[in-house]
């Protein structure tokens, strides 16, 4: 058993489950070249007080390069009312 601490709060991580969740879109021009893709991952961890959903989303170019990520983190309650959410994105500067 892990015990740790939230907020000032004991949690048992046997109460707590987390998933995860990968999917990858190639996207083909025309003549069905890889011109790109996107990534959609989500990982999801669960317990008796609620949920977080932090999800990720990356859009690359035909090398593999990130062109842009967004990233939303969701914060539900025991009731799956969201209590936060927050949305970040990241454009890569170039060298």
């Amino acid at each position: 058993m892990k015990v740790g601490i939230v907020e000032k709060e004991i949690v048992d991580s046997n109460e707590i489950e987390v998933g995860e969740d990968l999917s990858v879109n190639i996207i083909l021009d025309e003549n069905n070249q890889v011109v790109g893709a996107i990534a959609d991952e989500v990982i999801v961890a669960t317990g008796p007080e609620g949920s977080v959903v932090d999800e990720i989303v990356d859009v690359l170019d035909a090398e593999g390069e990130l062109l842009i990520e967004d990233e939303t983190m969701t914060v539900y309650d025991a009731d799956a009312k969201v209590i936060s959410r927050d949305e970040e994105i990241r454009i890569p500067l170039e060298d």
